[in-house]
């Protein structure tokens, strides 16, 4: 009960960060997009603000984590024009009426929520994470009130480390607040995460897909098992999903609503995924590149340029705060990155590729059957209606799949059974988005509306 009142305040103000930043881009959104939103960016501004004091050498104390949340919490407000519009809407009365298929859905969501906050509160950390990489730099942390501490400085783990205590740190931030907010395993906010990241796909569906249709495609997608295994659980690569694919889902929605709002939206994300996995900054540069000429079909060429430049900016910034900045001039050692790279080499890469669906995608015991319905509804819709719209989600997952394999290709470390597996934890959202978005489910989905209305 110690944790729950620093639990609240630092929610409620990461919540205002969050939709602040989202009122200050001029964002317009259903406050079932809106919302979970918000708790996503806020949680990723206040991580980085918190690492600025990490950089100013302030120690990490409950203090520290209050008072950062606060600045981060109040920055936004200075653009209080476009955030005061933002709050109106907020208190709007609300225009949606719930049917029978959404209270059954919500049962089920509600319970799987439950299962999963359940977990992540009461299991401790997994062995892996407590042995390296996030829990223990965090552990380490809290305990010392500095991420430079016995991890990197200890004598007797000179050239002993592995690369994971070096891995991008908005797990590792995350972990170091919610331990110092009181939690003894820290990981309950993975499925805060978890449950945000579901509502704003469930509220994406809803958007572009009748309900009955969309909350069909909700449930699959929450009943994945894989995915499923990891909203409770402290790994990179769940959370690092949920900010590629916002930020993929953004730009489609910019594209297709010709609103420039989102575009900068996604950029916020876009760093979010950088700051949260490292070899994001690969795959989001790969698929926005791929995302510029459909991009420039609803805007002009210019304002297209200037968004790729902005991304770019912003990704870049936040991959070398933590990479440059941070490992030159506060860490006393560094990882071997480098001697893991084993260069392109064209059969390895076709090694993987065929790995990676023989031995993963083809895996109905990891996704249930996920894949198998998204290939069969792509044929089926290709075939009879010969459009592949909506384009944008299309290219995202081909390029994050294409990303994914270089990586595996390059990185010895890279393993596909692991590593990559957990890769298309960013690719199986997409999937559901863009089974959503087919002719297919939009002829079934008026269909279904004239059947309501009798027609």
């Amino acid at each position: 009960m110690s944790a729950t009142i620093p639990l609240i305040a630092s929610l409620s103000l990461e919540f205002i960060a969050g939709y602040a930043a989202l009122g200050a881009l001029r964002v317009s959104m259903p406050r079932t997009a809106t919302i979970p939103l918000a708790l996503l960016a806020g949680f990723f501004l206040h991580t980085v603000s918190f690492f600025v004091c990490a950089l100013c050498n302030v120690p990490l104390t409950l203090t520290t984590l209050m008072l950062s949340a606060a600045v981060t919490a109040a920055a936004p407000h200075v653009w209080w024009k476009n955030v005061q519009e933002n709050y109106k809407r907020l208190v709007q009365t609300p225009r949606w009426t719930l049917s029978m298929y959404d209270v059954v859905v919500l049962g089920v969501v509600g319970y799987i929520a439950f299962i999963a906050t359940w977990a992540s509160w009461y299991w401790p950390v997994t062995p892996f994470d407590a042995m390296a990489g996030i829990d223990l730099v965090a552990k380490q942390t809290v305990e010392e009130g500095t991420i430079v501490n016995r991890v990197f400085t200890d004598p007797s783990l000179a050239g002993q480390l592995s690369n994971q205590p070096f891995y991008a740190p908005f797990a590792m931030l995350m972990q170091v607040m919610y331990r110092l907010l009181g939690f003894e395993y820290g990981q309950v906010w993975v499925s805060i995460v978890a449950f945000g990241f579901a509502t704003f796909v469930w509220s994406t569906l809803r958007q572009h897909v009748h309900a009955f249709i969309a909350n069909i495609l909700f449930v699959l997608y929450l009943l994945t098992p894989e995915m499923l295994g990891y909203s409770y659980l402290l790994q990179t690569d769940f959370l690092n999903a949920a900010f590629v694919v916002t930020a993929g889902i953004l730009v489609w929605q910019g594209a297709e609503k010709k609103q420039p709002s989102l575009l900068w939206a996604s950029t916020l994300f876009l760093a979010g995924a950088c700051w949260s996995r490292s070899e994001s900054i690969l795959l989001v540069a790969i698929a926005v590149a791929a995302s510029l000429p459909f991009i420039a079909r609803a805007f002009t060429w210019r304002t297209t340029m200037i968004y790729a430049g902005v991304a770019a900016g912003v990704c870049l910034l936040v991959f070398m705060a933590w990479h440059v900045v941070f490992f030159n001039l506060y860490l006393p050692v560094h990882p071997y990155s480098g001697e893991q790279l084993i260069g392109f080499d064209i059969s390895r890469f076709f090694d993987v590729v065929t790995t990676t669906i023989t031995k993963v995608v083809a895996d109905t015991g990891l996704w249930a059957g996920t894949f198998l319905i998204f290939v069969t509804l792509f044929v089926v819709n290709a075939v009879s209606t010969r459009k592949l719209q909506p384009i944008i989600p299309l290219i995202w997952i081909v390029c994050i799949m294409v990303g994914l394999w270089i990586v595996g290709t390059i990185f010895s470390a890279a393993i596909v059974e692991q590593t990559l597996r957990r890769g298309l934890f960013k690719v199986v959202p997409f999937l559901f988005i863009y089974m959503a978005g087919t002719e297919l489910a939009q002829r079934a989905s008026n269909r279904l509306t004239q059947w309501e209305l009798g027609r």
